[in-house]
């Protein structure tokens, strides 16, 4: 006996802690499944405990006849309860489980509470003496009616039912499936023992609860594995909510610099085109005074003359030419804007540029085939061929190999046309990426390099709602990309 009143002891212990740990786990999003083994360590708990009594009160009549009433129910729920987490879904729900075991599940666990109630669970005329020399265990129970075999019958045929139903898992490759299967199969077998002792077919001790212990292994097993498996896939998330965190960080940073940059110069051209209109009305003026000055002059021979007024109207000239380059910026386009491929507008570019890029090869086309785009040609051909001089001066500057201008075509990943002018020259100096765009700034200052080539083809760019980008290329020299929006047909 006291082997008996000691295994049972234990066991009903780990499983008032499993159904306690399992209620609290079940709390937690998506692991409403674990009510289902809640559910099974309280049948089974419930199962020790009866058989408790039935060990404390064993000489009592009454109580082994109340005993094995209880446990008659108490099994029956338990297969049940084990239909149910065979064939739920992975939430665990009832409605999820086959419609027979709705309707058989329920009934059977009626008919095992009718039993009891009426009195039909055991035969108190029959007592069944068992004795199991080798754990020296001797008690008496009483013996099962037909009835109440039939309903321990049926528990294990529901046992075997989602035994059958693992397998059917195992088969399919579900995680944990197939320990599962040899944890139903011992179960099964402590099972039937279990129903031949109470039928006094079998001179053995009660067994369910060892069976119970070796099932309930592989599935909390499974449990933990499926909560490495959420721990995992947390983690990954949280790596990924990371880096797009980061990415995202990133670009809201780049886009913000991007518009600090273009509210920058579209401030530098409502100053340029101030400027350039304040410059341009006292300029006409000095350049008639100067017309009517060399008239003067000429009439009185003044020696040297000549060459002061060639250099004064070549000053003035300049001074014109920058005017206009500022004033661009701002200006509006004249022409109509049309329908245009890009491809139409390099070739003009490249037309017109060839004879300014003097000692400068002509440049590569790698044309791929880009969306429309809708602008002004006239001022596209112009950005293109201020960014074609700037990359035929920086070539020009190189000895060590030879020089190489190249235009490319692509579609960026927005569906946007992108056309790049890219050369193998030293490329643009880091201190100035910065401020590379704005006038005056330019990289060829040395030479007389006015700065304003990029600035205007910028501001070309940014009137057809484009974008300007520079950077320096992996392989050396510089890239000058026009990114300009397509036009949607539909």
């Amino acid at each position: 006996m006291i082997v008996l009143l000691l295994m049972s002891s234990v066991t009903f212990g780990l499983q008032l802690a499993a159904f306690l740990a399992a209620m609290v786990i079940s709390r937690a999003a998506g692991w409403r499944r674990v009510r289902i083994v809640a559910m099974l360590a309280l049948t089974a708990g419930l199962y020790s405990l009866f058989d408790l009594i039935a060990i404390i009160g064993h000489s009592s009549k009454i109580a082994n006849t109340s005993v094995a009433a209880e446990n008659l129910v108490v099994a029956a729920m338990h297969v049940v309860v084990w239909l149910w987490y065979s064939f739920a879904d992975h939430e665990g729900r009832w409605r999820s489980v086959p419609r027979w075991v709705q309707i058989l599940g329920p009934a059977h666990i009626l008919f095992a509470v009718l039993l009891g109630v009426l009195g039909l669970t055991v035969d108190s005329s029959r007592i069944v003496h068992v004795v199991v020399q080798w754990p020296a265990v001797e008690f008496t129970i009483p013996a099962l009616t037909p009835a109440a075999s039939v309903s321990a019958a049926v528990t294990i045929v529901f046992l075997i039912v989602s035994l059958a139903e693992q397998v059917r898992q195992a088969k399919l490759g579900v995680r944990g499936a197939l320990p599962i299967v040899f944890g139903f199969a011992l179960f099964v077998v402590c099972g039937i023992i279990e129903m031949l002792v109470a039928m006094g077919q079998l001179q053995f001790i009660y067994v369910a609860e060892l069976g119970y212990l070796g099932l309930v292994v592989p599935v909390i097993a499974q449990l933990v594995r499926k909560f490495l498996d959420d721990a995992q896939r947390l983690q990954e998330l949280s790596a990924s909510l990371t880096d797009e965190i980061r990415t995202t960080t990133h670009q809201r940073d780049e886009a913000r610099e991007a518009l600090a940059v273009q509210e920058r110069f579209a401030a530098l051209g409502r100053i340029a085109a101030g400027v350039g209109h304040e410059i341009n009305n006292p300029l006409q003026y000095l350049t008639l005074s100067l017309e009517e000055l060399q008239d003067a002059v000429k009439e009185k021979g003044v020696p040297g003359a000549d060459e002061a007024f060639v250099h004064a109207f070549d000053a003035a000239q300049r001074i014109h030419r920058i005017v206009d380059g500022l004033r661009v910026y701002a200006q509006p386009s004249t022409e109509e804007l049309r329908l245009l491929d890009p491809a139409d507008v390099i070739a003009r570019a490249v037309a017109e540029a060839v004879p300014q890029m003097k000692g400068a090869p002509s440049p590569r086309l790698r044309l791929d085939t880009v969306p429309q785009v809708m602008g002004d040609e006239a001022r596209l051909v112009q950005a293109i061929v201020h960014a074609l001089a700037n990359a035929a001066a920086a070539v020009t500057d190189v000895s060590q190999r030879p020089p190489h201008i190249e235009i490319r075509t692509s579609t960026t990943p927005s569906g946007d046309a992108a056309i790049e002018i890219r050369d193998n020259g030293p490329g643009f100096p880091p201190e100035l990426m910065a401020r590379l765009g704005e006038p005056f700034v330019s990289t060829r200052s040395q030479i007389g390099g006015s700065g304003l080539g990029l600035f205007i083809s910028r501001g070309i760019v940014d009137a057809h709602r484009g974008m300007l980008q520079l950077e320096n290329a992996r392989e050396g020299g510089a890239v000058v990309r026009m990114i300009l929006p397509a036009v949607r047909l539909a």
